[in-house]
Parts: structure tokens; C-alpha cells; sequence
């Protein structure tokens, strides 16, 4: 009966252990900042720049920020955000995304998006574009983006 009792509780420990384990890798595949659900929107062959669009999540304890990204073939890849002014939609450069702790940004039109400006040939639809994002705390993460249409932006100048 001793044996038994011995070979259960072996069990049991091993079985916490791979539960443990398991949890542990969960997390650290979970862990950091992660991009993903990227996408640019395709644009005619003579287009001067296009959008990019994603969710960024922040799975760390601290705010963090996205400084800047890179796309390979563009003349310059800059941060904006879309506002409404008075009625009016403007876009404006921004330095930083501030993606919160525990949190997360979402890149859509209208709203959060990263400009890829001065295109030397424009991706067509089904194509990939990597983008390599930078975070204010160090870490770098490259994802790759699908080309493909997006909803046309409905921009209302009327007052009513």
C-alpha cells in the first residue's frame, strides 16, 4: 500500500508540474507587446501613399510606446492619427503611440494608422508588406501586413 501511495503522489506532482509548465510557456508566448491582424489598404499604381492598419497589444505592466516603424521601399513611414477638427478630418504626425498597460491600440482608418509615403511601386491586393515596429522600451517586432481593400472612408463636410 506504501507503493501506491508513493506512485500517487509522484503523480501528482508531476501533473502540477505540467500544469506549471504549461501555464508559464502560455504566458511568455502572451507576454510583451504583440502586433497582429495587419493589413494595408490597396491603393491605384500611381498612389503617393498608403495605410496601415493592426492591433497592438500591450500584455506588460507598463505603458509603452511605438516610436517609429520601417517598411523597405518607401521614402518615409511616419505615425498619424486622424481627428475630427470642427467637422473637418485632418491627419496629423504624431511622435509616439501610446499603447497602455495591460491594453491595447488599434491602427483602423479614421482613427490610429501608420503612413507609408512615397510608395517606389505600390504592393497589388494579395501581396505582403513587412513592417518592422520600434517601441520606446527596446524591443523591435516585425510583422507582415496583407494588401487588400478597405472600407472607402465616408467624409461628411456638411453641417446640418
Amino acid at each position: 500500500m506504501n507503493k501506491i501511495k508513493k506512485i500517487i503522489l509522484a503523480l501528482v506532482v508531476m501533473t502540477g508540474f505540467n500544469t506549471t509548465f504549461a501555464a508559464e510557456h502560455k504566458n511568455m508566448m502572451h507576454s510583451g507587446v504583440v502586433a497582429h491582424s495587419a493589413w494595408v489598404r490597396s491603393a491605384p499604381v500611381n498612389a503617393p501613399a498608403l495605410g496601415a492598419f493592426m492591433e497592438i497589444h500591450n500584455n506588460t505592466h507598463s505603458k509603452v510606446k511605438l516610436i517609429s516603424a520601417y517598411v523597405a521601399g518607401y521614402k518615409r513611414v511616419e505615425l498619424h492619427r486622424t481627428t475630427n477638427q470642427n467637422g473637418v478630418m485632418k491627419m496629423q504626425k504624431q511622435d509616439f503611440m501610446l499603447i497602455p498597460a495591460q491594453g491595447r491600440l488599434q491602427l483602423k482608418p479614421g482613427s490610429w494608422h501608420i503612413m507609408l509615403i512615397g510608395p517606389k511601386t505600390v504592393p497589388s491586393e494579395g501581396e505582403l508588406v513587412t513592417i518592422s515596429l520600434k517601441f520606446d522600451n527596446g524591443k523591435t517586432q516585425t510583422i507582415h501586413a496583407t494588401v487588400k481593400k478597405g472600407k472607402k472612408m465616408m467624409m461628411n463636410h456638411h453641417k446640418h
